[in-house]
């Protein structure tokens, strides 16, 4: 681990970089699909990505963006030096996986780390998991972020496999090893919602000097490969020390299996289950405490609660859940990716690329 010096100075530097997000104004919006690669989780971590990012060719190239637009050109060597010293706070599964992706595109480790992390604290989204009138689970989510126009072209749905069975499916980005949007088969599903509770620099240095915190897309991809159950998965989320405050939305498969549990970085502050909450069917969960009011500048809450009363638990489908997720504000010109999908039934996982 680098010095204390050094620690600092990052600290300096990150706390001058200021990710503003807001809801925009409605736009025409063209629909894409993403492409779709498998991982093989067999082989080493280091050559899993290679095929899939060396098909994008700007990818090295917008990945610097992202860091310009977040740190300044004097902290980059700070950021290598936080890459060299990878496995000091990353599992070496990951930590193997951003090498193989540094190697393959020819770019900077620390830019693939930094975007790494960036990713994971950053994101605005809104997020529903519902039950229809026959008991089935549902999972529907927007992902917003302020640099949309660059990851939409990195957009991706990925099959992570071992022995040619797909373990767990997610939406991510190409040189992303972490989810924020996933499902495991017949098991359940999740996606994460960014929660505010400070400057996002110190939830990176968190990450740094922290080994017991897990960043939370990677803790996310540990829960999909590992837990088999919808009851686990809620466990382990709930409990783990995290290096960054979130919601985690997570369906099960059985009547009644929905939640959203507010993270803290150690602990969790609630968890508001759908067959506790009112009108007992569906949460809505965008970048708020529930218990809270929005702001009236981001106010996707209350715009998809009132489309799900009006929608009515009898009428749930991909198309429905769908127009939910296409009202404004909550689909916005920042909305990068939508997918709605059900562990119960996995090939009813459909996602989309927005495009204004």
């Amino acid at each position: 681990m680098y010095g204390c010096n050094s620690v600092r100075m990052l600290v300096l530097l990150l706390s001058a970089a200021v990710v503003a997000v807001s809801v925009g104004t409605p736009l025409p919006i063209h629909d894409s699909t993403p492409q779709a690669f498998t991982i093989n989780l067999d082989l080493a971590p280091d050559q899993r990505w290679a095929h899939v990012v060396t098909k994008f060719s700007e990818l090295a190239k917008d990945a610097h963006k992202v860091i310009a637009s977040l740190v300044p050109e004097d902290a980059i060597p700070l950021v290598e030096e936080i890459g060299s010293e990878l496995d000091n706070y990353l599992p070496k599964e990951y930590a193997d996986e951003m090498r193989g992706i540094s190697t393959a595109l020819n770019s900077s480790l620390g830019d693939v780390v930094l975007t790494n992390l960036a990713y994971d604290i950053t994101a605005f989204c809104t997020s529903i998991v519902c039950q229809d009138s026959k008991g089935q689970i549902w999972h529907a989510r927007n992902l917003d972020y302020s640099y949309g126009s660059i990851l939409r072209s990195s957009t991706i749905k990925v099959d992570y496999q071992r022995g040619g069975q797909t373990v767990y499916t997610g939406i991510t980005f190409a040189g992303y090893v972490g989810l924020l949007t996933g499902q495991r088969p017949n098991a359940f599903t999740v996606t994460v919602d960014e929660r505010d509770q400070g400057q996002w620099w110190m939830n990176l240095l968190v990450a740094i000097l922290d080994q017991s915190a897990k960043p939370i897309g990677l803790l996310v991809r540990d829960v999909l490969a590992t837990s088999t159950t919808y009851a686990d998965a809620v466990d382990v989320l709930s409990s783990t020390d995290t290096e960054a405050d979130a919601y985690f939305i997570v369906g099960g498969t059985k009547s009644g299996e929905g939640v959203v549990i507010t993270k803290s970085r150690i602990g969790s502050d609630d968890l508001w289950y759908m067959n506790e909450a009112v009108p007992g069917w569906f949460l809505v969960e965008t970048n708020y405490d529930h218990w809270t009011t929005p702001p009236p500048s981001d106010n996707r809450r209350d715009p998809a609660v009132n489309a799900m009363k009006a929608l009515n638990r009898n009428n749930i489908n991909v198309t429905s859940l769908y127009n939910v997720i296409s009202i404004h504000p909550v689909l916005n010109n920042r909305t990068v990716y939508s997918i709605v999908m059900s562990a119960a039934q996995p090939n009813i996982l459909t996602s989309w690329i927005r495009t204004p």
